[in-house]
């Protein structure tokens, strides 16, 4: 079976992966349109990885704060920022749930285990109509930041995003029998 194609754009295959689990172009992309996030936004992203999100989301905004506690990650994701040629990312290696003091982002962008207990916080750094966007890896973890969101936010809710690639023939055009299907929810929330 041939793995699916991920549809990399040149920015990213530059990257190296390892570690943790990268978000991928298709989610990206719906959390920088949901969210609104341009040129002069201020991003807070939580769980930086291997700065794959990272370098997306500065990609697009005047400035990103990103943590991550584990050193290992750190010292791969600062690779990835050299790699990808941006200066406006500022990297904390900091747990969130320990040291967390940011406010008046646009967008806070969460991707950590137990999300829900970083919510109040969340709302509390976020402008007014700024946005909360979580990548979720299973449902149980979706439903339960969703429900403590309720508690502070507005405009709260979760969706996905399906890829499927189309083999293209002079007859018989049709999607293609492997591709790249569900790979996270994604919560989001307004303040």
């Amino acid at each position: 079976m041939k793995k699916p194609d991920f549809h990399f754009p040149r920015m990213l295959e530059r990257l190296k992966r390892g570690g943790p689990a990268v978000t991928l172009p298709k989610d990206a992309g719906i959390v920088i349109a949901y969210s609104g996030i341009g040129k002069n936004s201020k991003v807070i992203e939580l769980g930086t990885g291997s700065g794959f999100m990272t370098v997306q989301l500065a990609n697009i905004a005047k400035e990103v704060i990103t943590y991550e506690k584990r050193k290992e990650f750190v010292e791969l994701a600062l690779q990835n920022i050299r790699r990808a040629g941006l200066d406006n990312i500022v990297l904390k290696e900091e747990d969130v749930f320990e040291k967390f003091d940011e406010n008046d982002a646009d967008l806070i962008f969460c991707d950590i285990a137990e999300a829900e207990k970083i919510a109040e916080k969340a709302h509390s750094a976020l402008k007014k109509d700024g946005c909360f966007a979580a990548h979720c890896l299973n449902i149980e973890q979706a439903k339960t930041l969703i429900l403590e969101l309720r508690k502070y936010f507005k405009e709260v809710f979760m969706t996905e995003c399906i890829v499927r690639d189309y083999e293209i023939r002079d007859f018989g055009t049709r999607p293609k029998h492997f591709g790249l299907m569900h790979t996270a929810y994604l919560v989001f929330a307004r303040k």
